[in-house]
């Protein structure tokens, strides 16, 4: 299926797996109505590609990203890109933060889907249309539910932007030890390792 007026879908591949990355170029250079104009590994990159791509495929595993916060660095530096961002089927904590002006400009497929999957979502999402993958609205649906209070999200949502206790404390206008013993209730209510792990389960389980 072409674009509208035959024109090409023009597609950017970010991933930082060699391997992945061209397996992935491979198969859509195989559909006739996609050309794949850049394979690499980090979206800054695409700044200099001497055409924009109309859909960049974005594929965050193992980098230090957060995917929302990515695509609107790519769409800022590629204006008019659409973003299609590829997800473990439990990430939806990345759906729990999108704006809806973004269904349109951002889309999203699980890594485990099929081709014809991945193909269908890239030219919808190409044409404009909205692209959320059904398991991952099911998966935002089942998700835990936070056992954490409002102030404890507050904590840890600062905790999280690498704010010691002792600046937690002060913009909090509260004692370091309460912020501490805060911290040690919310490790204890996720369950976590620590701090770092507490991060991770509730960024993973949509609580941040």
């Amino acid at each position: 299926m072409a674009k509208s007026g035959g024109a090409l879908i023009r597609v950017a591949i970010v991933q930082d797996a060699p391997l992945y990355r061209g397996a992935l170029a491979a198969v859509l250079r195989n559909e006739d109505d996609l050309e794949v104009i850049a394979e690499v590994p980090t979206w800054h990159e695409l700044v200099a590609l001497p055409v924009p791509p109309d859909v960049t495929v974005l594929d965050l595993d193992g980098a230090d990203e957060a995917p929302l916060t990515t695509a609107a660095a790519v769409r800022e530096a590629v204006p008019g890109v659409r973003v299609l961002i590829l997800l473990d089927a439990d990430r939806h904590d990345v759906l729990a933060g999108l704006d809806q002006d973004d269904l349109r400009q951002v889309g999203f497929v699980t890594k485990h889907a099929d081709i014809d999957h991945l193909l269908s979502a890239l030219r919808s999402l190409a044409g404009g249309s909205a692209v959320i993958d059904p398991e991952l609205v099911a998966s935002l649906l089942t998700r835990p539910e936070n056992p954490l209070t409002g102030r404890e999200r507050e904590v840890l949502a600062l905790a999280a932007q690498g704010m010691p206790a002792d600046d937690i404390a002060r913009k909090l206008f509260v004692s370091a030890g309460t912020v501490r013993n805060c911290l040690s209730r919310i490790v204890a209510k996720t369950g976590a390792d620590g701090r770092s792990d507490a991060i991770s389960r509730a960024r993973k389980a949509g609580w941040l």
